[in-house]
């Protein structure tokens, strides 16, 4: 039998949905699946995805909407769907779906699947434009055989605000390469790379400096915990970053707080940390957290879409209310010192993401929606 063609489409992607399509073409059958990614060049995942050999073709893909680069990119997919031969569509994030569906259906590929990574009704958006989004992607839904949330809790969004059926939408839960978190390090030199005070514990968080993703609320909930003899960690860029650096100055934050800037050595940085915080507005289902809870570490998160199927409150961490530094601050403190409880929480997170967000699950149950959905279409 020939390998079945597959073709992700997305747009310029950082952090968690980049690594996540990275692993699912990495980890994929060689020798069932023929894997190619449409997305644009010169950006950081294009640039990760050639260094690592995997097929890819550019598309003028951007983040907003841009009616002429938009229709520039479905002419370009169609083109290439139609001279590959392509089985399968599989779109990542709402506006690589807008693109890729379009181009799908004007190719006439058969199957079309659809990743939802996180929630696209964000709460700044005025009533209309929700509406707006929604019934855009309530007709598109009609087209596409399979759609994928990475969590319940995203689900259910997608359930209640688009008005779709229960049994079009399945949950794959995010997964990661555990062993990579499970490593030892020289703890002392990597805090010394960083400039960290050799003393007090060191609190950090790791996430793209964006309005969702609520870092000015860890910072507020530092500023709570002066008294505490304890140091704090921000790893990531983004729009935010010069905005927050001066947040962290006005706070009293200077030397307490430590902005590592954009790194590729998260397994290392994750273990330096004694406690990992996620204070986002809004999320799918991070791999932060999981990369955490695999190098063993306690998180205090906020309750907000997938992190609670994640999180189990008071065994692998402590959950609080998004945009509440002062739980945040307080939740930290019940955690500060106290080694016994950080270790045992450490020790739970460990065990859960091992058996239950591994890379192979989240590879294995996409391989086996795929041949589903081509065995309902009598294609296999």
């Amino acid at each position: 039998m020939s390998k079945i063609k597959i073709l992700h489409v997305v747009r310029p992607a950082a952090g968690g949905m980049k690594n996540h399509l990275i692993n699912l073409v990495k980890y994929a059958d060689k020798k069932r699946f023929d894997m190619t990614v449409a997305c644009p060049p010169n950006t950081v995942l294009w640039d990760e995805l050639v260094a690592r050999g995997i097929k890819t073709i550019p598309i003028p893909l951007v983040g907003e909407l841009s009616p002429t680069r938009d229709y520039a990119a479905v002419r370009s997919l169609v083109k290439y769907l139609h001279q590959s031969g392509t089985t399968v569509l599989h779109a990542h994030s709402s506006k690589g779906a807008l693109v890729g569906r379009l181009a799908a259906l004007l190719a006439g590929t058969p199957v079309i699947v659809f990743t939802a990574h996180n929630s696209i009704f964000y709460e700044a958006w005025p009533a209309w434009k929700k509406k707006l989004f929604a019934r855009v992607e309530r007709l598109l839904a009609r087209f596409t055989d399979k759609i994928i949330t990475v969590s319940d809790a995203l689900k259910q969004e997608l359930m209640e605000m688009e008005g779709l059926p229960a049994k079009q939408i399945t949950t794959i839960y995010n997964g990661i390469e555990t062993d990579r978190f499970n490593t030892k390090v020289d703890v002392k030199t990597v805090r010394r790379r960083l400039n960290i005070p050799e003393l007090g514990q060191l609190v950090g968080t790791v996430a793209r400096l964006a309005p969702q993703k609520g870092v000015s609320y860890f910072l507020k909930a530092a500023s709570l915990l002066k008294d505490y003899q304890v140091n704090f960690l921000v790893v990531g860029d983004g729009p935010l970053a010069d905005e927050l650096k001066q947040e962290a100055c006005e706070l009293g934050l200077q030397g307490r707080v430590i902005f590592a800037g954009q790194r590729d050595d998260i397994a290392e940085i994750m273990a330096l940390l004694d406690i990992f915080v996620l204070p986002s507005v809004t999320e799918g289902l991070p791999l932060t957290i999981l990369e955490a809870m695999a190098a063993g570490k306690p998180v205090v998160a906020t309750r907000v879409g997938g992190v609670p199927e994640a999180i189990v409150e008071g065994k692998t961490g402590l959950l609080v209310a998004p945009k509440d530094p002062e739980a945040l601050a307080v939740a930290l403190a019940e955690l500060i010192g106290e080694r016994d409880r950080l270790q045992r929480l450490g020790n739970n997170g460990q065990k859960y993401v091992q058996e239950k967000f591994t890379v192979q699950n989240m590879v294995e149950k996409t391989m086996t929606l795929y041949y589903e959905l081509l065995a309902d279409k009598k294609l296999i």
